[in-house]
């Protein structure tokens, strides 16, 4: 994808030819050995035993409850709000202190806020709570347990929220029904066994932006073909039907009856497709200077969420990441300038830099705008590429993704001191509410 050709030299390491010992196994250390062979053997059989016999199984909980400390605010009802994610986050630290803490708390996986809605006296809440218990276990039983560990805390810890004990409902549902609740929030990734994929995930696998990504890792990312011509650019599923994508996309052929999107983490086979009902460049896109590189591309039909393919979350348009913020970019551009597109998707993490740098004279010489970002590293080397062009560059909150740049252009792919320049997303928030409602 984006990533400027790697060349490693092996260095040729001189080659240390170990004295060897005399006598090496005598009686005691043969004993020690045999002993730690035994123990590891032991421990090793206990693992899989453990694992084996106490096979663990997601349980899914809906929660509700009012919270009576705090008043309800009108962007609470707007899930992108500033408001909603800093109150979200709030509550979803506090349930974390509440479980974790507890006896038998590793069992807490996660929770999601889904809903924040009023209430004479507070704020109603609404949130998912996902736990791992032997699948033994059933999940009337745990759902006593969660409910003892929360009363509990109630009476014991100062939280800082006022939860009002009666108004406390816990409803066991199914994966399917959680997948379904989730699926209203946007930037979740899950595995196929329906755990959130933690953002850590992704990170330990770049290596200069060769690693493929897994299913399901940005399942927000699409691929744009024309009919005939094959994969010309990336994409960002915003909501079921809307994709956001770069203006230059569409140079050559603006019909969308010509145009297909594919999900998934291949281009053949795709995981879903579908067609292009409609194309809405911005009205004042410029070709010479690469200012307002987007445009947003309708479904014909809506797409299903799913593991697979999920909409990203957009910034809300306050949002400053400062330079050097960790942010990752997607596609199935070429790895090399002028290469051969990919099949499969490819990722990397780059770093956000500060327009001050990025129009320095030895850089971009002044070609940002404010509408642009830049993102890579000084020194070259990880990069977006030609075939990557309208594709995410995103940015983890908690574990919720933000689409905060569109690939728009950039010198050549992995240049030194032409790092990547991207479409800032958060400038463009009202145009996109404004076409799509979004």
């Amino acid at each position: 994808t984006m990533y400027a050709p790697v060349e490693f030299s092996e260095d040729d390491y001189p080659r240390v030819e170990y004295q060897r010992r005399q006598q090496f196994w005598d009686p005691i250390r043969l004993a020690l050995f045999t002993l730690a062979i035994v123990a590891i053997i032991g421990i090793a059989i206990g693992i899989v035993t453990h694992f084996v016999v106490e096979d663990d199984k997601s349980f899914y909980y809906l929660a509700s409850f009012k919270v009576t400390n705090i008043k309800y605010k009108e962007n609470y009802g707007m899930r992108n709000s500033r408001e909603f994610i800093e109150r979200s986050h709030q509550i979803e630290r506090m349930m974390s202190r509440i479980f974790r803490h507890s006896s038998g708390g590793g069992r807490f996986i996660k929770s999601h806020v889904i809903k924040l809605s009023p209430d004479e006296n507070g704020v109603n809440i609404l949130m998912v709570l996902m736990f791992r218990y032997p699948s033994t276990d059933s999940a009337e039983r745990i759902k006593k347990k969660v409910e003892r560990i929360l009363y509990q805390s109630l009476k014991t810890k100062q939280l800082p929220l006022t939860i009002n004990k009666p108004s406390f409902t816990l409803t066991s549902i199914d994966s399917k029904k959680m997948r379904n609740l989730l699926n209203s929030r946007c930037g979740i990734r899950m595995t196929s066994s329906n755990i959130p994929l933690p953002a850590s995930s992704s990170t330990e696998r770049i290596v200069q932006g060769r690693e493929t990504a897994m299913e399901g890792e940005w399942p927000w990312q699409v691929s744009l073909q024309l009919i005939g011509a094959g994969h010309q650019c990336g994409a960002s599923l915003i909501s079921n039907t809307w994709l956001l994508t770069a203006a230059h996309c569409f140079h050559k052929n603006k019909d969308p009856s010509q145009w297909i999107a594919t999900f998934g983490v291949t281009i053949t086979p795709p995981a879903v497709q579908r067609s292009v009902e409609k194309i809405i460049l911005h009205e004042n896109y410029h070709r010479e200077t690469n200012e307002n590189d987007i445009a947003l591309a309708q479904l014909t039909t809506r797409v299903e969420f799913s593991n697979v393919v999920q909409r990203v979350c957009l910034p809300d348009s306050s949002i400053r990441l400062p330079p050097k913020t960790s942010v990752f970019v997607t596609g199935f551009g070429s790895v090399i300038d002028d290469g051969p597109i990919q099949n499969k998707l490819r990722q990397a993490r780059v770093e956000t830099i500060g327009t001050d740098v990025c129009n320095r004279t030895d850089v971009y010489d002044g070609l940002i705008t404010p509408g642009m970002l830049c993102a890579g590293f000084m020194e070259g080397k990880v990069d977006a590429c030609k075939g990557d062009s309208g594709g995410p560059l995103v940015y983890d909150n908690r574990d919720i993704w933000y689409l905060v740049g569109i690939v728009s252009w950039g010198q050549s792919c992995g240049l030194p001191k032409k790092p990547g320049v991207y479409t800032r997303v958060t400038q463009y928030r009202d145009w996109i509410a404004s076409k799509t409602g979004i």
